[in-house]
């Protein structure tokens, strides 16, 4: 009766495997299976009884194959401690990488930071200009009418605080970041709107 074999893993290139040899996880499938066979033909090895002609030769043939699955084990083994390392060698190289990358990621956040200041201060001065032509308009002088000179004024700080998103919309565009821009530039437009129509109705 012809002894039945396990099938053994193949250590050929398969989806993900490298140019220079089996990928990680190649490897150790590889040196899973060898080790299994290795096992199993030990353990079998181990229980064959003695009794006869036929059992020591099937003995003999049991351990002719444990050797040459020792043989293969060891390559497979090396192969592992070769793709160990190789994949341990990458992984270094991208640690080094990462490391070199984070000043860039340190200067985009304070870029970030910086417009992001500069963008609630912009909103801060219009509420504080909100603040002063409510407390004008409150004075306890119900006869007091705004004259064309405070409306001069308020026009001249609308119009200024306006000037200060454009140029903050174009900075945060050169630097890439579209949504900030694009608030300081909606900023800009209601600030220049309500800018030029107080500048309008402080005549000439």
């Amino acid at each position: 009766m012809a002894k039945q074999q396990r099938p053994r893993a193949k250590d050929s290139g398969g989806p993900g495997s490298g140019a220079d040899g089996p990928t990680l996880v190649e490897a150790a499938t590889v040196f899973d299976a060898e080790l299994a066979e290795y096992m199993r033909l030990g353990e079998l090895f181990l229980k064959t009884p003695l009794t006869n002609l036929k059992h020591l030769q099937r003995a003999n043939s049991a351990l002719a194959d444990i050797a040459s699955c020792e043989e293969r084990l060891q390559v497979a083994g090396q192969k592992l401690v070769q793709a160990l390392a190789g994949t341990r060698s990458r992984q270094e190289d991208l640690a080094k990488q990462v490391v070199a990358h984070v000043p860039a990621i340190q200067a985009r956040n304070q870029v970030l930071q910086d417009l992001m200041t500069e963008l609630n201060a912009v909103a801060t001065a219009v509420g504080e200009l909100n603040t002063t032509i409510a407390a004008r308009g409150d004075n306890g002088d119900s006869t007091r009418q705004p004259t064309a000179a405070d409306a001069r004024d308020v026009s001249a700080s609308v119009l200024s605080l306006s000037a200060r998103a454009e140029k903050l919309a174009g900075i945060a565009r050169e630097a890439q970041f579209e949504e900030l821009a694009a608030q300081a530039h909606a900023l800009h437009q209601r600030l220049q709107t309500i800018g030029k129509k107080l500048e309008k109705a402080s005549g000439p």
